[in-house]
């Protein structure tokens, strides 16, 4: 029996609707899963760190650990036979523009890395990520996570969800001359405030430069 990590970037969490139906959709096509344990947190710059140790060095790791500390995340961790693979393919290819449209991040991711959320890659680093993230929060695996997944769904499921192919046709404009960030950090900024109503405009603005952030990473 196998283990996963399942994280929900702040592209999720912060677009309440989106992350509902993220795990909504997850709970539907693994039936078979076990969720153990729940939390919702803002991660503190060590864990990120540890979290990506592998891209440490690599050009996009400082992005890596300011992206999944915009706002809260939420993790648990899913148990089943062959978790790791299966997870990930309801997920969908890890670049937003790669995915098939139907997979989650096909459908809900907005840029490049901005993909709605973190699943591990194989069984060895989903074990070593369950232990930091166990040890970090209090994500607490020996208790069930399953009605922290239903009440979080139910309490977000109608939240709109409109933005996404709007923010998407943004970040294309912006991709021809990456010119007048300002501006286009502003218009994603007010595509997000109708999908993240717990959140104030200055907490969304972080979240629109990191979506500018991530596409930079192209220039």
């Amino acid at each position: 029996m196998e283990r996963t990590l399942l994280v929900l970037k702040p592209d999720a969490t912060m677009r309440r609707g989106v992350g509902a139906a993220v795990l909504e959709r997850i709970l539907e096509a693994l039936p078979d899963a076990r969720p153990l344990g729940f939390v919702e947190r803002s991660v503190p710059k060590s864990l990120a760190a540890q979290h990506y140790a592998i891209h440490k060095g690599k050009f996009f790791f400082p992005w890596l650990i300011q992206f999944i500390r915009v706002g809260k995340v939420v993790a648990t961790v899913l148990e089943g036979n062959d978790i790791v693979r299966r997870l990930r393919a309801v997920l969908g290819a890890t670049f937003v523009d790669k995915a098939d449209p139907e997979s989650l991040r096909g459908k809900y991711g907005l840029v490049g890395g901005v993909n709605v959320a973190h699943a591990s890659d194989e069984p060895g680093n989903a074990e070593k990520e369950i232990a930091l993230w166990d040890k970090r929060t209090s994500l607490d695996i020996r208790s069930g996570g399953r009605d922290n997944l239903l009440a979080y769904i139910e309490k977000w499921r109608r939240a709109k969800i409109s933005a996404t192919q709007k923010i998407r046709i943004i970040c294309k404009e912006y991709a021809q001359s990456y010119s007048s960030r300002d501006h286009y950090e502003e218009q994603i900024t007010n595509l997000l405030i109708s999908e993240c109503p717990s959140w104030t405009r200055r907490e969304i603005q972080k979240l629109a430069d990191a979506v500018l952030g991530n596409m930079d990473l192209d220039k």
